[in-house]
């Protein structure tokens, strides 16, 4: 259950230092859509695979946890280290090998036999702290959402719905029913205040906190980071028999979370850091406030290939 598209492992093996942003990036082309007086950077990404590991979770154990889409690092599983992250693997997302950073969810499954992939996944970096914001320290790991088999409250932070990209509609905390022709979408939003010291903590949350946007971070968590929010975009139709893989409790899409592990090439990550979080820029679809745009991952930046994949 792996993405063969060969565009997404062309240097694997060149590590990350030693990687051509030329290679990777286009130039002349848009640099970004304004300034709109906060930070906006936003990547597309395709999956790269399906796999029971959880590297957070359960380091150095394949197959413990539950079935996963992994996207991002091509090469992610219950081995990875922050080294290998780095420096080793494909890139699923904008720019290829230069977005080394891990991204994993729940599979979202069909009932049928068959894991469901999503048209579009979008990462949407922002801040609303310009002055303050940082980049992303190499080999940061971060859990957000509900991980527990029992239902949430909806909330800007964790939630399904219909729509299309920036026109949602029926929110809730499990998956609607039926979106009629539009997209089934669910999104994941990490905290952004971080202590400044732990790349993990034992329950992989307490080295991070939520504030408001508009807040500083407090004492105990200075450092402000980029706000991350997963997006993703499941085809239109009936949902009938549709459900997480880590659900146990009945409550479709209950237990929606995510898992991200850093692992951004230096160079292009300051690109985006600088040219649009802390230049107040609006960066859409691989845009760094700069010359250079990230590599497409398509032509229309999403997933053209088969959305229900059969499981082993």
């Amino acid at each position: 259950m792996r993405n063969t598209d060969p565009k997404f492992r062309q240097f694997d093996s060149v590590r990350s230092a030693n990687l051509d942003l030329g290679a990777l990036t286009s130039t002349g082309n848009k640099r970004d859509n304004g300034s709109v007086g906060d930070g906006q950077f936003r990547a597309a990404c395709q999956y790269s695979h399906f796999s029971s590991d959880d590297p957070i979770v359960y380091p150095g154990q394949p197959g413990r946890s539950h079935l996963h889409m992994f996207f991002g690092n091509t090469r992610t599983d219950a081995f990875t280290t922050t080294d290998s992250l780095v420096n080793r693997g494909g890139g699923t997302c904008n720019g290829f090998e230069l977005n080394r950073s891990a991204y994993w969810t729940p599979a979202l499954l069909d009932g049928r036999g068959n894991a469901i992939v999503p048209d579009k996944i979008i990462l949407y970096y922002k801040t609303k702290q310009t002055g303050a914001v940082q980049r992303m320290p190499q080999g940061l790991k971060m859990v957000a959402g509900n991980t527990s088999s029992a239902s949430f409250s909806v909330s800007k932070r964790l939630g399904w719905s219909c729509g299309k990209s920036g026109r949602s509609y029926s929110q809730s905390s499990t998956i609607p029913n039926n979106c009629g022709s539009d997209p089934v979408n669910a999104w994941i939003q990490f905290p952004s205040c971080w202590d400044g010291r732990n790349l993990d903590s034992a329950d992989h949350r307490s080295h991070l906190r939520f504030v408001d946007e508009k807040s500083p971070c407090p004492g105990s968590h200075p450092v402000r980071l980029p706000q991350i929010t997963i997006l993703l975009y499941f085809p239109p139709g009936s949902t009938n028999g549709w459900h997480l893989s880590s659900d146990s409790s009945g409550v479709r899409g209950g237990s929606l979370h995510a898992d991200w592990w850093g692992g951004w090439n230096d160079e292009a990550m300051d690109l985006w850091t600088n040219g649009c979080m802390k230049a107040a820029r609006n960066c859409s679809f691989g845009q760094t406030g700069t010359a250079r745009q990230l590599a497409k991952i398509s032509p229309l930046q999403d997933y053209p290939g088969q959305n229900f994949i059969p499981l082993p």
